[in-house]
């Protein structure tokens, strides 16, 4: 009997295994999916301003001297994450905001909700915030100082905002003196 033949094989003897193909697709098709996500839903970042509640907001006002800010804005309104983003989540334009004034947040629901609450609905007839976002800067007794609609970008937002409190620092009794020699 003549022996066996013995072919050397021209390839590679291992063979791939076909669920490791499986798990790279998988996993290829979830990191897609994934990008899909984060690009709809980004991360947000903290948000710094310590907010005070409407409610609480004039009796703070008056005992600190400061004006309020009414922020008015909505989940959906791509401009107010801007400003948050920019703004609100900055240490240093979050600290100069809460030394200026009483920041209030006042978040529109009426678009995801249907209805806002009694204090929101309120608030944006009496300081009449038809667009987002607006920013109103009021007194402890409730009369306007300025109003910003729309967001100008965070330095001028800034500025904005010094200057009304300034303008409620001259108009506060007692706030600001001077001798003309």
């Amino acid at each position: 009997m003549p022996p066996a033949e013995t072919r050397s094989p021209s390839g590679s003897s291992r063979r791939d295994p076909a669920w490791l193909w499986l798990v790279a697709g998988v996993l290829l098709a979830a990191r897609v999916g994934l990008g899909f996500y984060e690009e709809r839903h980004p991360a947000q970042l903290p948000d710094l301003v310590e907010w005070e509640v409407a409610e609480a907001a004039p009796a703070r006002a008056a005992a600190e001297r400061k004006p309020i800010l009414y922020d008015f804005s909505a989940e959906w309104c791509g401009p107010c994450q801007r400003m948050r983003e920019e703004v609100f989540a900055d240490e240093r334009f979050a600290s100069i905001i809460s030394r200026l004034a009483v920041p209030v947040q006042v978040v529109d629901r009426q678009r995801e909700d249907g209805h806002n609450p009694a204090i929101v609905d309120s608030l944006e007839r009496v300081h009449d915030a038809r667009a987002f976002p607006t920013l109103v800067v009021v007194g402890a007794d409730g009369k306007a100082i300025d109003r910003l609609e729309g967001y100008p970008g965070a330095q001028k937002l800034v500025s904005w905002l010094t200057q009304a409190s300034m303008k409620h620092r001259l108009s506060v009794k007692g706030g600001a003196s001077f001798k003309i020699p």
